[in-house]
């Protein structure tokens, strides 16, 4: 009896856990979706550096060195054309006064030469030259007198002889005049005038040299900006320019980044590439201002792969130039900015939960509610959901994970 009874307790409690199993499978129906239409605005982060599209830099054009006698204080808010610093000059003024002096003489020589020297010369070698034509013309005249008396027997033909050589030695004195009033034209002055001409213009040009010097001892602002002190070395230091440094030629002291226009600079990585383009709207706020709101729009995207310092070799970025507009209100240069690239934004999409979506090999499949499963075409997506652009129709369901 008491076997019996145990035998019966083991049917039912096998029944029992046949029917709870059969519960627990129909508690374990899939969890299924419907493919909705709304709108997917798809924006990716970027994060980049605050920076004025145009800056001038300023450096030292004096040659040599020069001591700094007066600087502008950093961060001073100039306009274009105020004065931004100003170097010793009192060389310069010296070497420029001696040298006026320098080009008034050689304007003089040239003058003298031009105007009295070499027209004195010249009249002189032509006064020679008129003065030999007729002494030769009037031994001539006696040379003919001469033959004219031989020839009756009055003057012996030595005496012709005599005067016949007087006369060549004349005609070749006149010849030899004639030479030289025309190489001392051509060449002789033409030299002198030459020369002349040439110590003027390096007179003129080392006056306006050193001119050009002295102007560039007081040096302005080119635009309006932010006067910002640039780092630089200075008597072994590394430091901003101070009243009383000596610089050097063609060092950077001071730059004015151009408040006119901003840009943001950063970097986009390979992943991103396809939806980071030029056009694409961008809102961003400064890290130190997060109340300050910017926008722009991508400008241009570099086209060559870079490595990042801190990033292992084999990731890939490329330089993104983002356009602001005009800020709201003034930034220093060099903030940090954290932005929202829109890579695409629609209000019809077809859409389903991020988490409905598989990837197999780069191809997006979802498992339909018999269990198999479709390959679909993706677009947009955000944080939550993905827009299907073939594959499904509006109203299908899937599986869930």
């Amino acid at each position: 009896m008491r076997k019996t009874t145990i035998n019966r307790l083991a049917a039912g409690l096998l029944a029992a856990l046949a029917w709870s199993g059969c519960g627990r499978e129909a508690a374990e129906t899939p969890r299924t979706v419907a493919v909705a239409r709304g709108s997917i605005r798809m924006a990716l982060p970027f994060r980049g550096e605050l920076e004025a599209r145009r800056v001038e830099t300023i450096a030292v054009g004096v040659q040599g060195s020069a001591v700094l006698v007066e600087l502008v204080p950093e961060g001073t808010r100039v306009a274009a054309d105020d004065v931004l610093a100003r170097f010793d000059a009192s060389q310069i003024e010296q070497d420029l006064a001696r040298q006026e002096n320098e080009l008034v003489r050689a304007r003089q020589e040239l003058e003298s030469l031009e105007k009295a020297e070499l027209p004195l010369e010249l009249l002189e070698l032509e006064t020679k030259r008129l003065d030999a034509q007729a002494e030769r013309e009037a031994e001539e005249r006696f040379l003919e007198s001469v033959r004219g008396l031989a020839e009756r027997g009055l003057m012996a033909p030595g005496e012709v002889a005599q005067q016949e050589a007087k006369v060549a030695a004349l005609e070749t004195r006149g010849a030899q005049l004639d030479v030289r009033v025309e190489l001392t034209q051509k060449h002789v002055h033409a030299a002198r005038l030459a020369k002349a001409r040439a110590a003027l213009e390096a007179a003129e040009r080392q006056r306006d040299f050193t001119a050009s010097q002295l102007a560039l001892c007081e040096m302005r602002a080119p635009v309006a900006g932010t006067a910002t002190l640039v780092p630089l070395p200075v008597g072994g230091e590394y430091r901003t320019a101070h009243v009383g440094d000596t610089l050097y030629h063609n060092q950077a002291f001071l730059c004015l980044p151009d408040p006119a226009e901003h840009v943001v600079r950063g970097y986009a990585g390979e992943a991103e590439l396809p939806w980071i383009q030029p056009g694409h709207a961008v809102a961003a706020v400064p890290e130190a201002f997060p109340d300050v709101k910017l926008s722009g729009r991508v400008e241009s995207v570099g086209g060559m792969a870079q490595t990042r310092p801190g990033q292992p070799a084999w990731r890939k970025f490329f330089p993104v130039l983002i356009a602001l507009d005009p800020l709201p209100r003034p930034l220093p240069v060099g903030l940090t900015v954290r932005a929202e690239v829109v890579a695409g934004e629609t209000a019809e999409a077809l859409w389903l939960p991020r988490e409905a979506v598989a990837w197999r090999d780069g191809a997006a499949t979802v498992r339909r509610v018999a269990g198999e499963e479709t390959a679909v075409v993706t677009g947009l997506a955000d944080a939550t959901r993905i827009e299907i652009v073939s594959g499904l129709a509006e109203g299908d369901e899937v599986r869930l994970p």
